[in-house]
């Protein structure tokens, strides 16, 4: 018989195949494996060296940072070398003198666009410090891009690029094909034979939502991306993206030379989905979005008056699809975020229209009477992550007297909605004085107002200490329009004031607060040389002109007051080099 064979497993577990630890540098050096053994390896203790472990070993692959500094000089490159093509052009167009092509006779027939899928976000492009790129930048200087563009003429191909991740397929697809089938030989104008290749693209995707986004958050980003990599867009789809393109290239140094072309062509393409739209019952919310970022380059980069009439064309679209941008009764039945979208949208026409408005003592647009069936937008995070979040109206947080932190959005709608109830009462001052009414109704509103003036402004304080609102230039804005509004209703009350007026005796009580809200203003505006120049909010120009009025108006007030307008007055020369509002508000001194 065969005999039996013991199958039992053995209790005891296999030994390791090498000690726990880190291996030494020795054998790290000469490649081979280490046993591991304390005090010294068996390699060590026979080479008579001395066994060191290194613990915690710096990680591997490259230094952060360096993939987005990799790809941003890419991007500064491709600038180069768009510059270098078009000299080469100009200098053969100039020697044969046998193509003569003018500013307004551009075209892009024959070029393609390509509308492919941005870069992941794995990987963003650096945009915080333009300084580590300067050696490579060539552009123009900032500030010059409303002139004649340096890139007629040129173009650029796709990127090509090797880094491992940074590759995007194109779509093959041009851009007369991409937008729905529509025909758009119309607007063969063009972009100045300029071709806007994948880096450039989500270079200045990128750009925007660091820069721009920050002051104008009416984009949600997830959505944004899907529709920006699909082939169907519709033309407002398209007329958004350039418009977004040719505010971020405003606020970089590396696409200032390219801002022009971009702001040029964006208008053209708005102005024709403009006619087509004609006797249509609704407008796609991506039109009023890019009339209104175009309004903001405008503002900054070619001229007050085109600024405030685009503008106003956003704000007409709005009233025009009115219920598109109300809240239904119940919010769960829609589109959370495109409803969000919407709402956003609403509220910055409704913050630029109050902002540009006391500046000019013009009419507003909005009424703050209608507000009642549009609530605040959500927070930031909720918005950005599409968390549904129900938010109160307007009239909730104007009378809250809680401290609680609202997102900076919501506090610039606050400031502009006491902005333009400051704006109100003096136009109904101006009214009631044509009229010979009864001052009573004017003190009684001056009060109301002013009392809910410093209440919001002690919960914007206590929110936001000091040192946060000078780190952000969304709440340094913020905080500049607060006092702002101070020295405007001052202005108002002493304009209205006689000397035999019997309420003379209260002019001291706001004397002494438009004093104390002058230093302070002066004290934010030197905080503005410590913030990056392009990310400044756009509308400061707005708050130091009207302080630097108030300190020509009234410089009897004391002798430092002549120091304070030159600090003014500085800041806003520093500023023309980034913005051309400063100087388009100087025609519309009240």
């Amino acid at each position: 018989m065969p005999q039996s064979v013991d199958l039992s497993v053995k209790s005891s577990t296999p030994p390791a195949r090498q000690n726990p630890g880190a291996a030494c540098e020795e054998c790290r050096r000469r490649k081979v494996r280490c046993d591991r053994q304390q005090p010294s390896c068996g390699l060590c203790l026979s080479s008579g060296v001395p066994c060191q472990v290194t613990t915690p070993r710096p990680p591997r692959g490259p230094k952060r940072g360096y993939l987005k500094a990799l790809q941003a000089r890419i991007a500064t490159l491709e600038g180069t070398l768009l510059q270098q093509q078009q000299h080469q052009q100009q200098q053969q167009n100039n020697n044969t003198n046998t193509i003569t092509i003018s500013p307004e006779d551009t075209t892009i027939d024959g070029l393609t666009f390509g509308d492919h899928a941005p870069l992941t976000w794995d990987f963003p492009i650096t945009t915080d410090e333009d300084s580590t790129l300067h050696d490579l930048c060539q552009g123009t200087a900032p500030g010059n891009t409303s002139g004649g563009s340096s890139l007629d003429g040129g173009s650029v191909h796709a990127s090509t690029s090797p880094i491992q991740g940074f590759e995007t397929p194109t779509d093959g697809v041009g851009f007369s094909d991409a937008v729905l089938g529509r025909k758009m030989s119309d607007l063969s104008d063009g972009l100045d034979g300029i071709n806007i290749s994948n880096l450039m693209q989500a270079d200045l995707d990128q750009l925007y939502f660091d820069r721009v986004h920050t002051f104008a958050p009416v984009l949600q980003q997830r959505r944004y991306f899907s529709w920006a990599r699909s082939i169907a867009k519709t033309e407002a789809q398209v007329c958004l993206r350039y418009a977004m393109w040719t505010l971020a290239a405003s606020v970089s140094a590396h696409y200032q030379n390219i801002g022009d072309s971009l702001y040029r062509y964006t208008r053209r393409i708005l102005e024709s989905l403009e006619s087509k739209c004609m006797g249509l019952a609704m407008t796609e919310m991506e039109q009023v979005q890019a009339w209104l970022l175009l309004a903001i380059h405008e503002f900054m980069c070619v001229d007050f008056s085109r600024g405030w009439v685009s503008a106003g064309r956003a704000f007409r679209l709005i009233q025009l699809n009115w219920l598109q941008y109300s809240d239904g009764a119940d919010v769960a039945q829609t589109d959370w975020v495109d409803a969000e979208q919407k709402r956003r949208t609403f509220w910055l026409a409704y913050c630029l229209d109050r902002f540009v408005s006391v500046r000019n003592n013009s009419p507003m647009t909005f009424s703050e009477q209608v507000m009642s069936t549009i609530r605040l937008p959500a927070p930031e995070i909720e918005f950005q992550n599409e968390q549904p979040t129900l938010t109160g109206f307007l009239s909730e947080a104007m009378t809250a007297r809680d401290a609680i932190v609202t997102s900076t959005f919501t506090e610039c709608i606050v400031v502009a909605t006491v902005v333009g109830r400051a704006l109100s009462h003096r136009q109904q001052s101006m009214v009631d004085n044509i009229y010979l009414n009864e001052s009573r109704d004017f003190w009684d509103r001056h009060e109301w107002i002013n009392a809910i003036l410093v209440q919001r402004m002690d919960v914007f304080s206590m929110n936001y200490p000091i040192a946060v609102q000078e780190a952000d230039p969304m709440l340094l804005f913020i905080s500049m329009m607060w006092r702002t509004t101070v020295l405007y209703m001052y202005q108002l009350l002493k304009s209205v004031i006689h000397p035999t007026d019997e309420k003379r005796s209260a002019l001291a009580d706001y004397t002494r607060q438009s004093t104390i809200a002058a230093k302070e203003i002066v004290s934010l505006t030197n905080k503005l040389s410590q913030l990056n120049s392009f990310k400044v909010h756009p509308l400061t120009p707005i708050p130091l002109s009207l302080c630097a009025e108030f300190f020509v108006s009234y410089h009897e007030l004391g002798d430092t007051y002549s120091k304070q307008l030159q600090d003014i007055t500085e800041a806003m020369h520093g500023l023309m080099s980034f913005s051309n509002l400063g100087p388009g508000l100087g025609a519309y001194s009240r």
